[in-house]
């Protein structure tokens, strides 16, 4: 099991918050196609539920649809990841996936959901 360097005070070092989601996920690697559901997302990647074993470093092709939204977010991205389904952690079997380049339109997409969750919140952007 690979997993991201945690700093000294043992916080992992990530770049963009998560968000707990559950969105279907298509992907493809070499030629197959799979689809599953993504448990995490960010702004840098998402956390993909699965019990398939696909190596760190792989890149993969992406597709997801955001709620409420009539586009999806087609990407690609690699796995950084793999958490093995007897991992003792707490944390479900997947791999974790950090997109390579996000479109200016798949930006807009994954900044809705934290928008919708403002929203639903009562909360408000500055």
């Amino acid at each position: 099991m690979d997993r991201k360097p945690a700093d000294w005070q043992g916080r992992e070092k990530r770049r963009h918050p998560r968000k707990g989601v559950w969105l279907e996920i298509y992907y493809e690697q070499m030629g197959d196609f799979f689809n599953d559901y993504a448990v995490n997302l960010s702004r840098g990647g998402l956390f993909i539920n699965t019990l398939r074993p696909i190596p760190i470093g792989t890149e993969i092709k992406l597709r997801f649809a955001v709620p409420d939204k009539r586009d999806a977010v087609e990407t690609s991205g690699r796995v950084v990841r793999i958490v093995d389904r007897n991992d003792s952690s707490g944390h479900p079997p997947g791999i974790g996936i950090e997109f390579n380049a996000l479109s200016e339109r798949d930006i807009v997409l994954i900044n809705s959901l934290w928008e919708d969750s403002l929203k639903e919140a009562g909360g408000r952007r500055n």
